[in-house]
């Protein structure tokens, strides 16, 4: 299955008698389609060609698209929308978004265009600044009884597709609509899908050989290190940061709907794509303690396991002893379970404070994953003092000072604890699922959004993250670190498991530029190369990637 990115284009050959199937993902996309014939760049699917021989101004099954020589192009062979595409409007370019305001560059379809064919077909010669009008699938174009044309939403669904079967061999560009101003993808450019069968594909449903993978949009290459984690909270967040009067059977049913089919289903998704044991699920005591067979399968698929608290207690909740003692036990838990102490630790809700830290580098861990100093980088926990409120009855300039930042170099004299970044932003609790007696969560966002937002995140870094940047100057090792958090009691669910799951399909794609790893690889990783360039002794010298780092001998 092709990937067609938001925002962006792809181009490919196509033989005669072989189909192309373009299928709305996610809905409410619109995809510019052209087709060129390869040996004429003035023999391309016309619109206007097609509207005149059809004499009509839509399409449907059965029906010929035409070129500019008056011959068939394409034929639609299926078409599971309710039929509504658009043969009139021009493709949107810079003259466009700049007519309706925007400043700067905006991402357009004739740019796509021109970009796709110089990547793919850079001998195919048809001028810089010309573009024909293209078969504009899936949007909604209405004419009233004055001929005037209005932009409505797309009426595609999710997962709706038309096929179109090649009657000559063809150049086809397509590409997914960055309109974002205009309601042409209902406000939110996302990815589409596509597929080519037919002769010379061998049997059955192939995918496109060259423009599949997002190499062939991105081609870049990278050095990323996927920190792909779980935080299994399941009933211990109801009884922590999730604590209130109003709790009852039906929020700690959600919990249990998590410990008992949640997980089991991302292990399942996990272990279909091969990275079941380059994952690192945090879980509570009493997550463990609570759904001991669910606790095991996770253990046994290879995954790291790191803290969570126990009954997923914030730390505003807690005297400093209480948090001793929760620590302790929960080590001592997660030792009985794993067989070793646990390396890594993230605090419920981020809820985290001084004396945690100090706390974590008494008992030797490796990483903490809670802060948000960067949000690509991993980096040491830094030690800095208690940030002071403001006391608005004292004088103004008691407060009118800077706030002291310790510095984040390699931290002489103390444990080298570090930090793998993580954030409200890469996760999918808060905006995916309903939480009654907690301000923040939604539940009700479309999971395309969340999706979406996670994929540009991505490819902002892949585009401008220096390389070597992840592990000091010069490094080898890591360009950006990409932390996804998921939640069994959320993307366990049965409308957003598939997101989930299309997100680590997506990060696939990009082949050996990424590679999923547990917390503790990275952070192992990280901190050898961090004592090399600090000339720290390493245990065993400067490790390869996946090989643990035993900070307790150094």
């Amino acid at each position: 299955m092709g990937i067609l990115p938001a925002r962006k284009a792809v181009a490919f050959s196509v033989q005669k008698g072989q189909t192309v199937k373009i299928i709305n993902t996610h809905g409410k996309q619109v995809v510019d389609f052209w087709a060129f014939n390869p040996h004429d760049a003035n023999d391309f699917l016309s619109m206007v060609h097609t509207r005149t021989i059809l004499l009509k101004v839509a399409i449907s099954p059965g029906d010929q698209l035409y070129s500019t020589r008056r011959k068939p192009m394409l034929t639609v062979v299926e078409d599971t929308t309710r039929g509504v595409h658009d043969l009139m409007w021009s493709a949107c370019d810079a003259e466009r978004y700049r007519m309706q305001g925007v400043a700067g560059y905006h991402d357009n379809c004739t740019d796509n265009m021109h970009a796709a064919l110089k990547e793919h077909f850079p001998h195919f010669g048809i001028a810089h600044d010309w573009v024909p009008d293209p078969l504009n699938l899936f949007m909604n174009v209405a004419i009233d009884h004055r001929s005037n044309l209005t932009i409505r939403p797309p009426t595609s669904e999710k997962g709706e597709y038309v096929s179109l079967e090649a009657q000559a061999d063809l150049i086809v560009v397509m590409s997914a609509c960055p309109q974002d101003i205009d309601p042409v993808n209902a406000g939110m450019p996302t990815d589409c899908e596509y597929q080519v069968s037919g002769p010379g594909l061998g049997s059955g449903e192939q995918p496109v050989p060259s423009p599949t993978s997002s190499l062939a949009i991105y081609p870049r290459r990278r050095k990323v290190k996927i920190a792909l984690s779980f935080d299994f909270d399941a009933v211990s967040h109801w009884l922590g940061t999730g604590c209130h009067p109003d709790n009852n059977m039906a929020d700690y049913s959600s919990g249990i709907f998590a410990g008992q089919v949640g997980a089991l289903r991302l292990l399942d998704v996990l272990t279909k794509h091969g990275i079941a044991d380059k994952v690192t699920w945090f879980i509570p005591g009493h997550t463990i303690e609570t759904f001991p067979d669910t606790v095991r399968k996770v253990v046994q698929s290879g995954a790291e396991i790191g803290l969570h608290g126990y009954s997923h207690e914030g730390i505003y909740q807690m005297t400093e002893e209480q948090e001793r003692d929760v620590l302790l036990k929960c080590i001592d838990v997660a030792t009985k379970l794993v067989g070793k102490p646990p390396r890594g630790y993230r605090a419920p809700m981020y809820t985290i404070r001084e004396t945690t830290v100090q706390l974590l580098r008494q008992h030797q861990f490796l990483y903490d994953t809670s802060l948000m100093h960067h949000d690509s980088q991993p980096y040491f926990t830094p030690s800095d003092p208690p940030i002071k409120t403001i006391d608005f009855s004292q004088p103004a300039s008691s407060w009118l000072q800077p706030t002291p930042i310790a510095s984040q170099a390699y931290p002489e004299g103390l444990h080298p604890l570090v930090e793998i970044p993580c954030g409200w932003y890469n996760e999918d609790m808060m905006p995916l699922q309903y939480l009654p007696h907690l301000a923040n969560s939604m539940g009700y966002v479309s999971t395309r959004v969340v999706e979406q937002m996670w994929k540009d995140k991505f490819l902002w870094l892949w585009e401008n993250s220096p390389e070597g940047s992840g592990a000091g100057s010069g490094s080898s090792s890591i360009d950006f670190v990409f932390p996804i958090l998921m939640h069994p009691d959320t993307s366990g669910m049965a409308h957003v498991i598939g997101m989930a799951e299309r997100v680590v399909q997506w990060l696939k794609s990009f082949g050996d530029n990424v590679e999923f790893c547990t917390h503790e690889t990275i952070a192992s990783l990280w901190l050898a190369e961090q004592k090399k360039t600090a000339g720290k002794e390493v245990a065993g010298g400067c490790l390869p990637i996946g090989s643990p780092l035993d900070i307790r001998r150094s």
